[in-house]
């Protein structure tokens, strides 16, 4: 844009400016004059510091007096924790402050020269150390440049990778809590030679410090993965807890047997085998209805009846001569069979009512009544028997819901569980 107010000279001709350019023109070239001036003056100024220099000497006014050094780190990142060999691995950059009195200077003198960038080497600086380092080096810091300032402060902030010892104790791993000591002081000095203070009592700043995502993502699935675990040996002691249960330990609740004998198995699908004298079309449930328990006590009562009829034939006609009950067989032909199911009782009676008759005027009516009370203890027991195992395999059903019901729960949450992880990835497929 300024290509247009300048002309090319003509033979004879003066050259004219406009005054706008001719001031940047001054402007540009005051700039490069004071550039030039300004590369003397801090030549000039770090011959004179560094001349005479020596930087194995302590920078102290006064060789009685400690060197004030201020000590600080900050944390940027936990690269790796090493549990076998017992080490940690860390990001940090140290900040050193001191005051060099061997290298103050006016200002004034020098251009305006306020500070300056100075390598470690060409000036001194303390012999801190990591005294708890596992570093093949031991001293894993970068020496980058020292600033100083006119006044003699030196700022020296060398970052490194440090490799140090610690007691690790993965007890109680994934919840346990590490703490990693970093010892840090002068290899040489002692306290009456360097006073090294720290400039933040927490120990360091960690504002700046990155997470390590690895360890939060071990964190949640070693979460998921003690809750299935832990939930599994409950559940799993919960259904072996059913499974062993009968009437003789405990008693199954009207609640329990409602959620866990109806509800539950209507809505797991579940079914109960139907037993052999269960009629066609009949539910599981009817084994203890009505009808079968009256026709239980109906095979019952007619084993009785068989035994009342023996004991009135006995009082009637066991003594008459001729009576069949005086014959080789007495008694046999007065035994009726059980009318359902009770063949088995009817024969037990024949032989019983044989061997009262056995026994002939040695009291048959005493025997028939030994005989109905061994009757009604058998009948009562084979009753009882029969409850108890009902009331057993109902405690084994529930059993069977409870299974059936966690490996529902359990295959619901790995799916959701494995669809949230899928989801919250930012690729599912990697390419």
């Amino acid at each position: 844009m300024y290509g247009s107010a300048w002309r090319r000279p003509r033979p004879g001709l003066r050259v004219a400016m406009d005054p706008a350019h001719l001031l940047f023109a001054v402007m540009c070239f005051w700039a490069l004059i004071q550039e030039s001036l300004q590369g003397p003056h801090e030549k000039r100024l770090l011959h004179s510091l560094l001349d005479h220099y020596n930087v194995l000497e302590r920078p102290v006014a006064n060789e009685s007096d400690p060197l004030q050094l201020s000590f600080g780190l900050t944390l940027m990142q936990i690269i790796d924790v090493d549990e076998k060999n017992q080490l940690l691995i860390t990001n940090i950059w140290l900040k050193l402050e001191w005051n060099d009195v061997n290298l103050r200077w006016n200002t004034s003198e020098f251009g305006g020269v306020k500070d300056l960038r100075i390598p470690p080497h060409r000036i001194w600086k303390p012999d801190v150390l990591m005294y708890n380092s596992a570093d093949e080096g031991f001293d894993g810091t970068y020496p980058t440049n020292v600033v100083v300032r006119n006044n003699g402060s030196c700022l020296y902030v060398p970052p490194g990778i440090f490799k140090s010892t610690c007691k690790i104790d993965i007890t109680w791993f994934p919840f346990d809590d590490q703490k990693c000591e970093m010892k840090f002081g002068s290899w040489t000095y002692d306290g009456f030679q360097l006073d090294l203070q720290l400039q933040d009592d927490a120990g360091g700043d960690v504002s700046s410090f990155i997470t390590n995502g690895e360890w939060d993502l071990l964190g949640t699935y070693f979460n998921c993965i003690m809750f299935m675990v832990a939930s599994s040996v409950v559940s799993t002691i919960l259904i072996l807890n059913y499974h062993h249960r009968s009437a003789d330990t405990h008693e199954m609740s009207p609640w329990v047997r409602c959620l866990f004998l109806q509800w539950l198995p209507c809505i797991l699908r579940m079914s109960r085998p139907l037993p052999e004298d269960t009629p066609a079309g009949g539910s599981p449930g009817s084994r203890k209805s009505p009808q079968s328990l009256e026709l239980k006590e109906r095979s019952s009562k007619s084993l009785l009846a068989n035994v009342l009829d023996i004991d009135d034939d006995f009082r009637h006609h066991g003594t008459l001569p001729g009576h069949p009950m005086s014959s080789g067989v007495p008694g046999a032909g007065y035994l009726r069979h059980a009318d359902d199911g009770g063949a088995g009782g009817g024969t037990l009676l024949h032989h019983a009512a044989a061997a009262a008759a056995g026994a002939g005027c040695l009291g048959p009516h005493r025997e028939l009544t030994l005989i109905l009370k061994e009757l009604h203890h058998i009948t009562d027991k084979l009753r009882k028997t029969d409850e108890a195992e009902e009331i057993t395999n109902d405690w084994k059903f529930a059993a069977m819901v409870v299974d059936r019901l966690c490996l529902f729960i359990f295959t619901l949450f790995t799916v959701i569980a494995t669809i949230a992880v899928l989801f919250s990835a930012p690729h599912i497929i990697v390419t």
